[in-house]
């Protein structure tokens, strides 16, 4: 078999397309970062875990054990990320909230860090982009996750009405290895998205149909807007995705190993948890 010149050069950058993200994540399993053993590190945890308390109500319901554990993997999240701001000053309460988010949804996972992204944009309101008419709240593309920083935090200010602009990103930024880049996303997680998928499409198509009101309409705009949506639900009103889809329910504490309801009422650390660092 003869293999042409352009057939090898595919094959080679999809080959280092692949490691590429393996050779990140591996480098940074290898040590633990500095801020978590460094004096400065240790002065501001007291700080960050006040304003975790006040502002992030999933936080706020942790065992204290889980408490440690969720901050930690927020600081180490923090410490592998730029955060770029547009139209407001650098202020260490917004990457702290803003990593809280991912947290949160990975708090069940091993992989919690997003390795593929590494820089986080930050608008102080909402914005425009280039060729697009309307404005966003927060979009993910290969160059890093963007949000509103206004649009953010009204989704922590009122955390009973299912929008959660940090969470629906946060979302779209763990499933970007499976809707966009297939090599963004460990292979465990694939699998068990695969399964996500194959459960819930059913759901997807009676909730485009107007047979579901549970979510946002926002969500039949397509299967990738659906998941990011339920998430918002999932963690927001989940006593009510609960009763009206427990098959839903169960298929988004299955994918991300966690079930907001028993973080909630727990007086346990919650075993499933990971705590990986």
């Amino acid at each position: 078999m003869i293999i042409s010149s352009s057939s090898l050069l595919v094959v080679v950058l999809w080959g280092w397309h692949y490691v590429r993200y393996d050779i990140r994540r591996m480098k940074r399993d290898r040590f633990l970062p500095p801020v978590l053993y460094s004096e400065a590190g240790k002065d501001s945890q007291d700080q960050q875990h006040k304003w975790l308390l006040a502002h992030n109500l999933y936080y706020r319901s942790l065992h204290p054990d889980s408490q440690q554990v969720f901050l930690e993997r927020t600081r180490i999240f923090m410490y592998y990320k730029k955060f770029e701001y547009q139209g407001l000053e650098p202020d260490p309460f917004i990457p702290l909230m803003i990593s809280s988010a991912a947290i949160q949804l990975t708090f069940g996972l091993d992989d919690f860090r997003l390795d593929y992204f590494d820089r986080i944009y930050v608008f102080r309101t909402a914005y425009r982009m280039t060729l697009r008419q309307h404005y966003f709240q927060g979009h993910v593309s290969s160059k890093g996750i963007y949000l509103s920083w206004e649009h953010f935090m009204k989704g922590y200010q009122d955390y009973n009405d299912a929008h959660n602009v940090g969470i629906h990103e946060m979302a779209h930024a763990l499933s970007f290895g499976f809707f966009s880049d297939p090599y963004t996303m460990p292979r465990q997680l694939r699998k068990r998205f695969n399964e996500y998928v194959e459960n819930v499409r059913p759901i997807y198509r009676k909730m485009k149909d107007g047979e579901i009101a549970l979510l946002d309409t926002y969500a039949g705009t397509n299967f990738n807007e659906f998941w990011a949506v339920s998430a918002e639900s999932f963690f927001e009103k989940p006593m009510m995705m609960k009763l009206a889809e427990p098959e839903l329910y169960q298929s988004m504490c299955k994918l991300l190993n966690q079930d907001p309801l028993e973080i909630m009422y727990s007086e346990r650390p919650v075993h499933s948890i990971s705590t990986k660092l």
